[in-house]
């Protein structure tokens, strides 16, 4: 009872606040509990109207403006969301449905105040590109069937970003706090996401590390980029894991040799001196790689991330870079503080003029005192699967740098 008092008020408010806000829609305003739910309406032609409403999406309940064209996507918000917004989102979608205009920036991207964001979706629509989604000051969107839609909200650590489609690829346009821009590609044809070398195609040089500050580059820039579509990308190709295959079987007089590797701390296996040297190294041996496939499977990665200047080296140092300090460590454990900072200090002496920056690859993870130093230091921990090659982001920096976890469509509303 008092939920549903509580509820009553505040769309009472709602309404008084929509009539002093906005008052040329003062006499088309309604406030509706006639068929069990609150609505707050505008009222538009014949039974049409713009509604405000509280609704379950899932297993959570969030604000929605609903637009009565049937094709339109509910704008959400969350349940914190003051008053003024609210209302101001729902004078929004009135006006334009009065006028015969189109929605106006930034609330026809679910957004309440402009942003850069919204700047460069409003460049891109200009430009003919299909806008999915703009995240910003507003983390709420729908997903999953029109007929029973569900709510998501993007994770925090993601930064702002922004989502177009392309008749051939899907782009997230993502600006973070530490790195500034960075543009990720997915395409049918790979099934993965790649990244656009944003450095080599609008300054014409790489940055050794990922991403292009926002000082760096205009928002009418990026468009003009982003409007000419995938062919005039430099775009670095994602990572794809190799496909275990099972072993042939062996005889008992066909066993391996093992012998320790220092530099990646494994004991590795020669099978090569009993096989035929038609097969793959991957189709004889199961298990964790060999340290040469390890070392193309993370320069492989870091590369797509934007990690420009790494290069293959010798035994003793399988990366390098002038610009970092590559660490490795097979241990399982969690590194601590203390740990990261002698290496830190290891990174930096081991430049010449200037000091290396840190960039380690561990079997383990991180303390968080241990992640908040490496932050502070500007250095990018991996954490490194033998049996797969894959890296994992461990520090909020690395995790930064890293590519979206899931595919375009986990996330899409499903046409009619």
């Amino acid at each position: 009872m008092v939920t549903a008092l509580g509820t009553y008020l505040h769309f009472q408010s709602l309404e008084r606040t929509l009539r002093d806000r906005h008052p040329e829609l003062a006499e088309r305003v309604r406030f509706d509990d006639s068929q069990g739910p609150v609505f707050l309406k505008v009222l538009l032609s014949g039974t049409q109207s713009v509604a405000l409403a509280r609704v379950r999406m899932g297993h959570g309940i969030v604000w929605a403006v609903m637009d009565p064209a049937l094709d339109s996507e509910p704008s959400l918000w969350p349940l914190d969301t003051p008053s003024d917004v609210l209302v101001d989102a729902v004078h929004a979608h009135a006006s334009a449905r009065l006028t015969g205009k189109p929605l106006s920036s930034p609330w026809r991207w679910n957004e309440s105040e402009p942003s850069e964001m919204t700047e460069l979706a409003d460049l891109l629509d200009m430009r003919g590109v299909r806008v999915r989604r703009v995240v910003a000051g507003n983390r709420c969107f729908a997903y999953g069937p029109r007929h029973a839609p569900k709510f998501g909200v993007a994770d925090t650590r993601e930064g702002t970003f922004l989502e177009a489609e392309f008749p051939e690829a899907f782009v997230r346009v993502s600006l973070k706090p530490a790195l500034g821009w960075l543009v990720d590609v997915h395409t049918p044809r790979w099934g993965e996401w790649g990244r656009v070398a944003l450095a080599r195609c609008l300054c014409r040089t790489s940055f050794p590390a990922p991403g292009v500050p926002r000082a760096d580059v205009s928002v009418e820039e990026l468009a003009d980029l982003l409007g000419k579509g995938p062919e005039a990308w430099d775009t670095e190709p994602p990572w794809t894991p190799a496909k275990p295959v099972a072993p042939k079987p062996r005889s008992d007089m066909q066993g391996s040799l093992p012998v320790q590797n220092d530099v990646l701390g494994r004991t590795e296996e020669f099978p090569d001196l009993l096989d035929g040297p038609e097969e793959s190294r991957s189709e004889r041996r199961p298990g964790p790689l060999s340290p040469q496939e390890i070392k193309e499977a993370v320069l492989h990665q870091l590369t797509t991330l934007g990690f420009s200047d790494l290069v293959e080296g010798e035994a003793d140092a399988p990366i390098e870079s002038e610009v970092f300090h590559i660490e490795w460590r097979s241990t399982g454990k969690d590194l601590s503080a203390p740990e990261i900072q002698r290496l830190n200090g290891m990174a930096a002496a081991a430049g010449g003029k200037l000091p290396k920056r840190l960039l380690l690859i561990t079997g383990g993870g991180l303390t968080r005192p241990a992640a908040k130093f490496a932050d502070k230091a500007k250095a990018y921990v991996f954490c490194l699967n033998r049996m797969t090659g894959r890296l994992t982001a461990l520090n909020p920096l690395a995790r930064e740098a890293s590519l979206p976890a899931e595919a375009p469509s986990a996330w899409e509303l499903e046409p009619w």
